[in-house]
């Protein structure tokens, strides 16, 4: 999966998408011109912004919007790149999340846990927290 911005992002949700590449292993593409549709042969995050910040989470399949999450963004330690994290939730959100970026419920040390809100912790520490504010998407209840 690619994680890309809008067109002029602030240097807040660059590195916000840097962080969330590391955490994933998902690569990261700054968009510059780039259109949605070009990036559209494969499945990509569009990371949006509210007032200079991380504000919502677009993931695209085949150049369709199949999930929309509006959060509020908490990062406090720096990440690095580690083993391909898996989702922790059965919430119809983490089923949700689980298709759309194709990890599988598991047991790990990297866990994306899901609830009502959104955790990425490595090694039982938290480093990104996404507060929900609202969710968008087929299946989504």
């Amino acid at each position: 999966m690619i994680i890309t911005t809008a067109r002029k992002p602030s240097s807040k949700t660059r590195t916000f998408c840097k962080h969330l590449g590391r955490f994933t292993g998902w690569e990261y593409v700054t968009r510059g011109k780039t259109s949605r549709e070009a990036l559209s042969s494969e499945p990509f995050l569009l990371v949006g912004e509210y007032k200079g910040n991380p504000g919502s989470l677009s993931f695209f399949l085949n150049g369709i919007s199949v999930l929309s999450i509006h959060v509020s963004v908490s990062m406090d330690k720096e990440i690095h790149s580690g083993e391909t994290p898996v989702i922790d939730g059965d919430s119809p959100l983490a089923i949700a999340f689980s298709k759309v970026t194709g990890l599988k419920p598991d047991v790990g040390e990297r866990v994306i846990r899901i609830n009502d809100r959104i955790e990425f912790i490595d090694n039982r520490v938290s480093y990104i927290v996404l507060k929900v504010r609202s969710i968008r998407g087929e299946g989504i209840a």
